[in-house]
């Protein structure tokens, strides 16, 4: 079973990233050329995250990277 697990220690949110962190990373996909190197970043971040739930088996192979994700993802790694 799935349980929410929220932290609220200080103004920064979960795991000391702002809240706005995620909101701008989406509206940066539309425009992957333009990603900053901290957005580059956070995709790194969470593509490893994502291949570590992918590793626990099971159901957990279908979490992937939604596709806008993906192909910044792809010119990040381009661009490092």
């Amino acid at each position: 079973m799935f349980t929410s697990q929220r932290i609220t220690n200080g103004p920064a949110g979960q795991h000391g990233r702002s809240p706005d962190g995620i909101a701008e990373l989406r509206r940066g996909l539309n425009r992957p050329s333009q990603l900053t190197d901290g957005h580059r970043q956070r995709l790194l971040e969470l593509a490893q995250r994502v291949a570590r739930i992918q590793a626990l088996g099971g159901e957990y192979c279908r979490v992937s990277l939604s596709e806008h994700a993906a192909v910044a993802l792809e010119g990040a790694a381009a661009v490092s």
